[in-house]
């Protein structure tokens, strides 16, 4: 695959994989997620997202004396640590699933987990590798948003989950921009106290032009996404609703 980053680390232990037949030769490539085939002691490439896998390919397709039909097994990695194919940016210890091209991308709530990442890395199209831990046949989902209660001012930090502005008076909180690894990043804040609260970001990391949210009400709630290094507003609202300025 051409233009395609290495992976950061080296897979350390022994892997427990089993070698099967693809299904074809084109598209089986080193780092992709599959599953059973017809049978067994077949494999079939990934092509939905969010697919449960049975793991992930250790090396390319080797092609036998018939170059449009596969003759030679590949072995698959279905526990262990591996190098797996990403198509979006991930971070270290991070839940992944599969993109509609046997890739891993991060896993939202309630999606199968294929492998969890051991690494950061960039994805540059048409993708990059990165070492992760698979765990595909464990049949583990991805778990939901975690509230956090926060009742002094301060950072809000930039892992994915709820936070509930708590405190008896206004909060004043401050939310770094996003940095290209932490691309898809979701954060919801919501006041469950009606005071008002401020979430303060450096200039125009939200929305472009943004960088504060204001709070009036209990229940005013805003959800940010980090899209290339900014903060994009994924809904807000409330009974005031939650406002958005720049200082």
């Amino acid at each position: 695959m051409a233009n395609i980053y290495v992976e950061g680390k080296t897979p350390i232990g022994a892997p427990v994989k089993e070698s099967l037949l693809a299904a074809s030769v084109t598209g089986y490539a080193r780092g992709l997620a599959v599953t059973y085939g017809s049978d067994a002691f077949h494999c079939l490439l990934i092509t939905a997202t969010a697919a449960a896998a049975l793991g992930i390919i250790e090396e390319d397709q080797v092609v036998g004396a018939n170059a449009t039909a596969p003759t030679n097994p590949v072995a698959v990695i279905e526990l262990g640590m591996a190098v797996a194919q990403i198509g979006a940016n991930i971070t270290a210890l991070q839940p992944l699933t599969t993109n509609a091209s046997g890739q891993l991308i991060p896993a939202q709530a309630g999606q199968p987990v294929v492998a969890i990442a051991l690494e950061a890395q960039t994805y540059v199209s048409p993708g990059s590798f990165a070492t992760v831990l698979v765990v595909a046949p464990l049949g583990i989902m991805a778990p939901g948003d975690e509230v956090s209660y926060v009742a002094a001012s301060g950072a809000i930090p930039l892992i994915p989950g709820t936070y509930a502005l708590n405190g008896a008076a206004a909060l004043a909180m401050t939310l770094a921009a996003p940095t290209a690894a932490q691309d898809g990043t979701i954060l919801t804040i919501v006041a469950t106290t009606g005071h008002a609260h401020t979430v303060t970001a450096p200039a125009d990391a939200i929305y472009g032009t943004k960088d504060t949210v204001t709070y009036a009400a209990v229940g005013d709630i805003i959800t940010l996404e980090a899209v290339n290094t900014k903060w994009m507003v994924r809904s807000i609202g409330g009974p005031t609703p939650a406002a958005l300025s720049e200082v």
